[in-house]
Order: C-alpha cells, then sequence, then structure tokens
C-alpha cells in the first residue's frame, strides 16, 4: 500500500509538469514571433543621382553641359533658359543631392540653377500654381559651381525639373557660348535606407 500511495504521488507530479510546460509553450512561441517582427535594415542597394536632358529613365552617368548663347546685342544680352532633369539612378531612396560643376563664361555672366514646386509649364517658363526656389547662384566670371546641397528625386528611376539660365551684369559677346557643367554627387548621408517589417 504505501507503495502504491508513493507511485501515485509520482504519477501526479509527472502529470503536473507536462501540464506546466505545456502551458508555458504558448508564451514562450509569442515571445519569440514578437522578436522577429523588429524591422530590419536592408543593407544593400545602390545610391546615385545624375543630370540629364532625358525626363524618364534611364538618366546615364556624369556630368552634363548645357550651352548658353546670347541671342540679344553685346549691350542687351539675352539667354534661353534650359530645363533638365536630375534623375535617381541607384536603387536606394535619396533624401537630397550635392551640386557641382565648373562654368566657362565671360567675367559678366552668371548661371541660376532653379526648381518649381509644382510643375514647370517649359514652353512659357512658368511654374502653374507654384513656386520658383533657387538652388544655387554661380558668381559673375566664376569657372565653378559652389558645391550645394540641393533637392533630389526620392524613389528609384524617377526624376525633378530644373531650370538653369544665365544672367549677366555687363556687356556680353555673341561668342563665345557660355557653358554650365553639372556634376550631381549622392553621399552615404543623403540615402534614406530601406527597411522591411515582418509580422
Amino acid at each position: 500500500m504505501n507503495v502504491h500511495h508513493h507511485t501515485s504521488r509520482t504519477a501526479a507530479a509527472m502529470a503536473a509538469a507536462v501540464l506546466l510546460a505545456c502551458t508555458s509553450t504558448p508564451a514562450q512561441a509569442a515571445t519569440t514571433a514578437n522578436a522577429a517582427s523588429a524591422s530590419q535594415a536592408v543593407s544593400s542597394g545602390s545610391w546615385g543621382a545624375a543630370p540629364s536632358l532625358s525626363t524618364a529613365a534611364p538618366y546615364g552617368s556624369g556630368p552634363l553641359t548645357l550651352s548658353f548663347s546670347n541671342n540679344g546685342g553685346t549691350g542687351s544680352p539675352s539667354f534661353t533658359p534650359q530645363y533638365f532633369t536630375v534623375g535617381n539612378t541607384g536603387t536606394l531612396p535619396i533624401t537630397a543631392a550635392t551640386y557641382g560643376g565648373s562654368t566657362s563664361a565671360q567675367s559678366t555672366v552668371q548661371f541660376i540653377i532653379e526648381s518649381c514646386s509644382t510643375t514647370w509649364n517649359e514652353s512659357t517658363g512658368t511654374c502653374p500654381g507654384g513656386t520658383v526656389a533657387t538652388i544655387l547662384t554661380t558668381s559673375f566670371g566664376s569657372s565653378t559651381i559652389p558645391a550645394t546641397t540641393g533637392p533630389a528625386p526620392a524613389a528609384s528611376g524617377t526624376g525633378i525639373r530644373l531650370r538653369a539660365r544665365a544672367n549677366s551684369n555687363g556687356n556680353v559677346t555673341k561668342t563665345p557660348a557660355s557653358t554650365l557643367t553639372i556634376n550631381i554627387n549622392v553621399d552615404r548621408t543623403q540615402v534614406r535606407t530601406a527597411t522591411t517589417t515582418s509580422g
């Protein structure tokens, strides 16, 4: 009888242990699932932007040179604005880009690059319903474009349309034409890292 009583208590203890293990397993599983739902950074990908005359991808790579002829007289110079695209040539979203480059112009000429908060009407040279913002301005007669942080197309394969124009504060001969060469660079701090979330 004592042996049987001891065996019964042992069996009961084992049953309780099994029951405890079974009831704790879902809680442990929930903890594991919650840990797996955290955001994970995607480290692979490329980033970049390029100036282009194209309005859609592919945008190419490297600098873009725009030429501005004096359409007026020497004493009353006139230049036609030109429009170009800054395209996102990488696979990752970007938040900004660095503009730079060089110029070849007479000492009385400067260049201005502008953005439109809506969409340019390139035939009329206006920004309907929006505002024009200056991205950068070169000094008169300068041969370089100062490195300037400016807007960039966020999504891969997309582009933003900008306007470049020449301005003068004195006489400009008809030749040679003034040129503006634009470089666009994107560094790691201007990349918005993609993330994935499970769960």
